[in-house]
């Protein structure tokens, strides 16, 4: 069996503002249907030759990462990096963590946010990825290229091996338009960031190339604890290199090896890529959401709540989310990080928090704000409750909208069906709970002199939120 290792960190930088850094590129909703992760997992997922998942995410998107899995139906475990440390040392976590329960298992490491559209293309690749990988090898995915792309490294291939892949001759940094060119007439691939290697080989292979992030890794899972059902690795991982898997250990080891793939692989990489990907009309017009096109060419418009029009416009992004639009020429979309860095240089919270906020209870989203006052919807999961809590600045007004709510006011529990309101006056500790089978969801008014999140006091929490 080969074992699914999912990298699901990242920040949400190239579809902003779709993405952010509270909400990564790998949880949004694309195309239609479930998020880059969710895609990723069900693709692994319930067939040969894949054993259960393990996600390897950060503290801060760890409660969203088993949120989708459960959506989509799958069972995963979940290693939790206490900071981001770049891909080697998760990939050594994940490796460390496979050997203290089976050091011959294969593991199949693909990163959360790409999409695929040949699953049974990728699948048998896995599998003759796997075939290389029992001979000791580090197997990288080499992606068939489709265009001169400036955005990937690229693997150039060397000499055949006996168990059907080929030793990597050379990597070669991300190049110019004319040097990729080069490449791909070279017969060289693009580098996609997807390995297969056994748990016993890559342990070695680390141990001796990156023996400070080896070290880090067993270190970290020595000290790791349960958190909520998932692993949360201990403090001495903080002490790994922030360095690349491929720089780390790919570059330098004799081992790596390289599958060619094709199998329909996109990285999603920026707004351009998302144009290419999405179904367009005859004049070249992807539309996603409530979004009208008039006149208009090879340009991309994404409504998530308003409706959004354009007339006459030619290649264009046009992306419209509850507190933030963007409007930019498709041929400039590698330019959003930049935007993304000015706006957080200007501390523009826009920049890192999404509209929608999603915690390990359900999510909450601003429908307005003003002087002294904050108006909120909020939606609570089957089972789920907040925190037993009190503010010091505000006192808030519940009206449910749908479902039953228990709510915890002081030393009263109440409850309250569609329709119903409550008043929670300054300072009195309450709590808000679903004991239903369908979400509740709530309109909260806020009011008082501040009115941000870190006017909370806890007094119990499910999450372990102090």
């Amino acid at each position: 069996m080969i074992i699914p290792v999912i990298l699901c960190g990242g920040s949400g930088t190239r579809l902003w503002p779709l993405s952010r850094r509270d909400f990564a590129k790998q949880h949004v909703p694309i195309l239609g249907g479930g998020s880059p992760f969710q895609r990723t997992l069900t693709r692994v997922s319930g067939q040969a030759p894949f054993a259960r998942p393990l996600v390897v995410t950060g503290a801060g998107g760890r409660f969203m990462a088993a949120e989708q899995a459960a959506a989509a139906g799958v069972a995963v475990d979940l290693l939790i990096e206490p900071e981001p440390r770049d891909t080697l040392p998760a990939i050594a976590a994940a490796v460390e963590w496979s050997m203290r329960r089976d050091p011959d298992a294969v593991l199949l490491v693909l990163p959360s946010d790409h999409l695929i559209a040949d699953t049974a293309g990728f699948v048998a690749t896995a599998e003759r990825a796997a075939t290389t990988a029992a001979a000791g090898d580090l197997v990288a995915f080499g992606l068939a290229p489709t265009t001169p792309a400036t955005g990937y490294g690229y693997i150039r291939p060397g000499a055949l091996l006996p168990s059907g892949g080929r030793r990597i001759a050379a990597f070669v940094e991300k190049p110019d338009a004319a040097r990729a060119a080069a490449l791909i007439a070279e017969g060289c691939l693009w580098n996609g960031g997807m390995f297969c290697f056994s748990a016993r080989a890559a342990h070695a292979e680390i141990a001796a190339l990156a023996p400070e992030a080896a070290a880090a890794a067993a270190a970290a899972l020595d000290g790791a604890t349960d958190d909520l059902g998932a692993l949360r690795l201990g403090p001495a991982f903080a002490a790994a290199p922030k360095i690349s898997f491929d720089y780390g250990v790919m570059e330098k080891t004799a081992s790596a090896a390289v599958i060619e793939a094709d199998f329909g692989w996109s990285d999603i990489g920026d707004w351009r890529e998302l144009w290419a990907q999405s179904p367009k009309d005859e004049s070249g017009v992807a539309l996603e959401g409530d979004a009208v096109a008039l006149d208009c060419r090879d340009s991309y418009l994404r409504s998530d709540g308003r409706l959004v029009c354009a007339i006459g416009v030619e290649g264009l992004a046009v992306v419209d989310t509850p507190d933030a639009v963007l409007v930019a020429p498709l041929d400039r979309a590698q330019e959003i990080k930049g935007l993304v860095t000015a706006l957080t240089a200007g501390g523009r919270r826009e920049a890192t928090e999404p509209a929608r906020v999603h915690r390990p209870w359900g999510w909450y989203q601003t429908m307005d704000l003003g002087d002294r006052f904050r108006v909120k919807r909020i939606q609570v999961a089957p089972g789920k409750k907040l925190s037993l809590q009190k503010h010091h600045h505000r006192a808030e007004h519940w009206v449910v909208v749908r479902g039953t709510a228990e709510v915890t006011r002081d030393d009263e529990v109440i409850l309250l069906r569609e329709n119903e309101s409550v008043f929670l006056p300054l300072g009195c500790v309450h709590r808000l709970a679903n004991p239903g089978k369908i979400p509740v969801e709530i309109i909260e008014v806020q009011t008082g002199a501040y009115l941000e999140e870190d006017d909370i006091l806890r007094f119990e929490d499910d999450f372990g939120r102090g």
